[in-house]
C-alpha cells in the first residue's frame, strides 16, 4: 500500500511541487515561530532575583546644573562629593520617616528600565574580554528590592566612600570568568583602562542573577558597583519598599515629603508593578506581528492545500473510480487521499529539517534555542503542519470515498 502511494505521488511530482514548497516554507515559518514562543517563555519563567510587588520608583529630575541634574562631562570635585552624599543622606532619612515607607534605596536603573551601561572587563592573568553590563545601586538596595547573595556581601556604607574598587556580579558573570573557582577576593580589570594604569576592581560577592530589565531580559552579565565609588555624579532614581496593602494615593503624601525634602526638584513616581505592566504591553506588541504573519502564512497554504486536494481528486476520478470498481472501500480511498497528504507534508518536512538541523550544529543561534529546545520546537512545528495538512485533506478525501464506480465511465 505505501509503495503504492508513493508511486502515485512521484508520477504526479510536478504538481505536487509548488505545494511541498508552500509546506516548507510555512514549516520553516512555524518553527521559526515556536522558537521564539519558547525562548521567551523560559526567558519568563527565569527568576528575576529581584522583588516588584511593593516597590515603587521615584525619579528625580532637578535643575540643570543641580545635584540631580549635573552637567554633562563634569568632575565633581570632593567637595561636590560631599554635597551629593550629604543630599542623598537626607532623602533617605527623610523617606524612611514615613511610617508607610520600610526601606528607601538609592539606584542607577531602576527595574524594568531599558537603560544600561555596557563595558569589558578580564582577568587580570588573562586578555579575554568578556561583555557586561554595569549599574550603580547604594548600601539598602539589597534589603529595599529582595536581592538574595548567593555568596560574599552585599555593600556597606563604607563601600560608598573608600577609594576601593569593589563589585558584585551575577552567577552568569561569574561562570564565564571564573569557571570552576570561587570569585570571592578574585580582582578583574576594566577593558577600557590605560594599560599602564589599569582599574582593577575586587568582587566582594555573587548574586544569582538581577534581571532588572524585567522577565524578558536575556542572558547578560551583569556587574553592580556601590553608589558613588566611581566618582559619579548622584543617582537620580530611588526605590522604596511600602508596607503591603499601601494605597495608590499614597503618591500624594510621598510628592509632598518630596517638596519638603527639595522644593527646586521635579518628581516621577510609579510603581515597580506598573512598570513591569508598561513592559508587557510593549512586548505584547513586538510579539503580535509575527505571529499574524505565520496565522496567515497558514491560512492562505491551508487554502492552496485544499484547492489542490480537491483539484487533484477531480482529476483523479478514473482512477478512483477504477479502485472502487476492482473493490476498493470508501474507508480505503478517504485513508488513500490522507495518507498521500501525509506523505507529502513528511516530504516537504524532511527537506526543511536537512536544512534546520545545520543551525542547530553550527550553533548560529545557540542564544535562543539548543538542542533541546530546537527537537521541541520541530516537533510542535510538524505537529502544526501535519494537523493542518490532514485538517484540509478532510473533505477532499470525504468527496473521492462517495464517489460512484459508474462516474469513472462519464468521465471526460
Amino acid at each position: 500500500m505505501l509503495q503504492h502511494l508513493v508511486k502515485s505521488l512521484w508520477k504526479r511530482k510536478t504538481k505536487q511541487l509548488m505545494i511541498s514548497a508552500e509546506i516548507l516554507l510555512i514549516f520553516v515559518v512555524v518553527f521559526a515561530l515556536v522558537v521564539g514562543v519558547i525562548y521567551n517563555l523560559n526567558l519568563y519563567k527565569t527568576p528575576l532575583g529581584f522583588e516588584y510587588s511593593d516597590r515603587w520608583s521615584i525619579h528625580l529630575q532637578g535643575k540643570p546644573g543641580s545635584i540631580f541634574n549635573p552637567d554633562l562631562g563634569a568632575q565633581p570635585s570632593t567637595q561636590d562629593l560631599s554635597d551629593i552624599r550629604d543630599s542623598m543622606d537626607r532623602f533617605e532619612r527623610g523617606l524612611s520617616e514615613m511610617q508607610e515607607i520600610e526601606s528607601v534605596s538609592f539606584v542607577q536603573f531602576v527595574p524594568y528600565n531599558f537603560s544600561a551601561y555596557r563595558g569589558q572587563i578580564k582577568r587580570v592573568d588573562s586578555d579575554r574580554r568578556v561583555d557586561e553590563l554595569f549599574l550603580e545601586m547604594d548600601s539598602h538596595a539589597a534589603k529595599t528590592l529582595g536581592i538574595q547573595m548567593l555568596s560574599g556581601r552585599w555593600f556597606e556604607k563604607q563601600d560608598e566612600f573608600d577609594g576601593n574598587n569593589v563589585a558584585i556580579i551575577d552567577q552568569n558573570l561569574a561562570n564565564d570568568l571564573f569557571p570552576g573557582e570561587d570569585p570571592i577576593g578574585k580582582v578583574v580589570v576594566n577593558a577600557y583602562s590605560e594599560e599602564k594604569n589599569p582599574t582593577h576592581i575586587k568582587v566582594i560577592g555573587v548574586v544569582e542573577q538581577y534581571r532588572y530589565r524585567g522577565e524578558f531580559m536575556g542572558k547578560e552579565n551583569v556587574m553592580i558597583f556601590p553608589a558613588l565609588n566611581r566618582q559619579s555624579a548622584a543617582l537620580s532614581n530611588v526605590v522604596i519598599k511600602v508596607k503591603p496593602g499601601t494605597p495608590r494615593n499614597f503618591e500624594i503624601k510621598l510628592h509632598n515629603k518630596l517638596k519638603q525634602l527639595q522644593s527646586d526638584t521635579e518628581y516621577k513616581i510609579a510603581t515597580l508593578t506598573e512598570g513591569r505592566d508598561e513592559m508587557l504591553r510593549q512586548k505584547a506588541v513586538f510579539f503580535i506581528p509575527p505571529i499574524l504573519i505565520a496565522a496567515f502564512l497558514l491560512i492562505m497554504v491551508c487554502f492552496g492545500l485544499f484547492g489542490v486536494l480537491w483539484q487533484n481528486v477531480n482529476s483523479r476520478i478514473p482512477e478512483l473510480g477504477l479502485r472502487r470498481a476492482v473493490g476498493a472501500s470508501s474507508a480505503q480511498i478517504y485513508a488513500q487521499i490522507v495518507t498521500e497528504q501525509v506523505l507529502l507534508s513528511s516530504l516537504a518536512m524532511v527537506v526543511g529539517m536537512l536544512f534546520l538541523v545545520q543551525l542547530a550544529f553550527t550553533g548560529i543561534f545557540a542564544k535562543f534555542m539548543d538542542w533541546s529546545s530546537f527537537f521541541i520546537s520541530a516537533g510542535i512545528a510538524m505537529a502544526i503542519i501535519y494537523v493542518a495538512s490532514i485538517a484540509c485533506s478532510l473533505y477532499p478525501a470525504w468527496m473521492a470515498s462517495r464517489m460512484n464506480p459508474t462516474d469513472a465511465l462519464h468521465y471526460e
